[in-house]
């Protein structure tokens, strides 16, 4: 098997059956597409089970948050490779084939594009920041070494040499569950072991946006947990140089909380609308400054 697809799923059947959808007809005969449901009640199961496909496998995962779900996609997988698309993406024609052709290059890790698609109407002034928050473009040739973007991709529409990738059973960090960010903690130690991630731009998802992840509070919210999640990934593992890189993006955030957050106030006050924008800015920048509250906030679960 040259290639395991895995889909971790926790409660959204409805955007897990569009995935499927979307996958099943691109498969090859190297490829298989494996669920990691990660609900303890396994409610995806009957919907797994009813495609009733011998390419399509199911795996419950019962103990609780994404790093769970995503190191038994590891476990389980069969393919020398390894690729995820989250439960909540649509995969674009030529998906499959963009992920196939990375692998025959010998590519040890690579990652795709990711575009949005509303699912309810959009307030105005708010597109920008929403496309902005949810598109993932590194506006880089094909094939191109973007490890210095590797704070920017994440294993949603991602490729791995699971041989050069992985090397312990759990890759994915136990420390970051529930918090999310593993999948970048995960990125940017290979970068570290220098191993190099590239780019796939012909490997195109839709993440799907619901309304209620598509107003202003939840683009701040989102901002403010980037925010601590960029310090806690610079910090690393600690030590002097860790330690020195998230003081100077502390201060970076500093920086951003008084510049953005003063014409956030100073734009609204007089109803010109460039505020949002500012205001999320400053959301940011706070979480530079609170990252330690990182873990107060679980909403992936664990």
């Amino acid at each position: 098997m040259l290639l395991t697809v895995a889909i971790p799923t926790f409660r959204r059947p409805e955007m897990l059956a569009e995935c499927l959808d979307s996958l099943l007809p691109q498969l090859e005969d190297s490829v298989e597409l494996l669920v990691i449901d990660n609900d303890p009640a396994a409610s995806a199961r009957a919907l797994v089970e009813g495609y009733a496909d011998p390419r399509l496998r199911y795996a419950h995962e019962s103990r609780p948050g994404v790093v769970q779900a995503r190191n038994r996609a590891v476990a389980d997988s069969a393919g020398r490779y390894l690729g995820f698309i989250d439960d909540d993406e649509v995969a674009r024609p030529g998906w499959i084939a963009a992920l196939v052709r990375h692998a025959g290059l010998g590519l040890p890790a690579s990652f795709g594009m990711v575009v949005p698609r509303y699912l309810g109407p959009v307030a105005p002034g708010l597109r920008a920041l929403l496309d902005d928050l949810y598109t993932r473009d590194l506006a880089r040739p094909a094939d191109a070494d973007v490890s210095d973007k590797w704070i920017h991709v994440g294993t949603g529409n991602s490729l791995f040499d699971k041989q050069a990738c992985f090397t312990g059973p759990d890759p994915f960090s136990a420390h970051l569950n529930g918090t999310g960010g593993e999948d970048v903690w995960l990125v940017r130690s290979l970068v570290e072991r220098g191993i190099p991630i590239h780019w796939n731009p012909a490997a195109v998802v839709e993440e799907q946006i619901p309304p209620d992840r598509s107003t202003l509070d939840y683009v701040r919210e989102r901002k403010f947990r980037h925010g601590q999640q960029r310090i806690v990934m610079m910090r690393g593992a600690g030590g002097a140089r860790g330690w020195a890189k998230a003081g100077l993006w502390m201060g970076v955030g500093a920086a951003q909380v008084a510049l953005h957050g003063g014409k956030a106030l100073a734009l609204r006050a007089i109803g010109k609308p460039g505020w949002r924008g500012a205001a999320v800015r400053a959301s940011g920048g706070l979480g530079k400054l609170l990252w330690w509250r990182l873990w107060q906030h679980r909403p992936y679960g664990g």
